[in-house]
């Protein structure tokens, strides 16, 4: 037995609770330099559904009368090429907003600077041993809530820019939208990563724009 089929009996097992195996057509997440999510989107259609299990590192293409989408927690998604992300309609401390989901961001989350003072999550930030505030850019707070959708998450490390830190999260990402533009509902305020991807067997329907997840353990 090779290891790729291996790495398929492990998917075949991991996402049994949602489709049989003969249904779905799974293989190896690809290499990509921007988002797999992103780069995985044209090999979807209106017939099926793109199902990611980053924890085992495959995807599969299911059918989409093959899933019970009403038994999972799901989330509104947006996808702007021009930008080079999908966003995520979420709720941060009880803070509705849209996040980016990016598979290359290894850490679990991170916050802009507004959105953090706003929640008061910056408090603390002088209250401490300040030695290594210029040792990096950013500092770990943790939210209580995460919520994506109906899926919520407790005490989700963040990182956040420290006081005067020139952080852009849409530096080289192309032009942000004007506030007359529609797309301008959707600029996100932080990014979702692996760290929180990899607990999660996620579900995307590009066709109706929506993500649905379940825990991966």
């Amino acid at each position: 037995m090779n290891k790729f089929s291996i790495v398929l009996i492990g998917c075949s097992l991991a996402i049994s609770q949602l489709v049989s195996s003969a249904q779905a057509q799974c293989e190896n997440l690809p290499s990509s330099e921007s988002d797999v999510l992103l780069s995985l989107r044209s090999a979807v259609n209106e017939n099926n559904l793109l199902q990611v299990n980053f924890d085992e590192g495959v995807f599969c293409l299911v059918a989409r009368d093959a899933v019970d989408l009403e038994q999972l927690a799901s989330s509104a998604v947006h996808v702007n090429p021009d930008l080079d992300e999908i966003a995520v309609q979420s709720a941060v401390d009880g803070f509705e907003t849209w996040l980016r989901i990016d598979s290359k961001y290894e850490d679990a989350l991170v916050l802009d600077r507004k959105t953090s003072e706003d929640l008061g999550l910056t408090d603390a930030e002088f209250l401490g041993d300040n030695s290594l505030l210029e040792a990096s850019n950013f500092f770990i707070e943790y939210v209580a809530s995460l919520e994506i959708g109906d899926y919520q998450l407790r005490d989700i490390e963040a990182n956040i820019p420290h006081l005067k830190v020139p952080y852009d999260q849409y530096q080289g990402r192309g032009p942000k939208p004007a506030l007359s533009d529609p797309e301008a509902e959707h600029l996100t305020v932080g990014t979702i990563g692996e760290a929180v991807l990899e607990d999660l067997i996620i579900t995307l329907d590009f066709t109706n724009n929506r993500i649905y997840m379940t825990a991966a353990r």
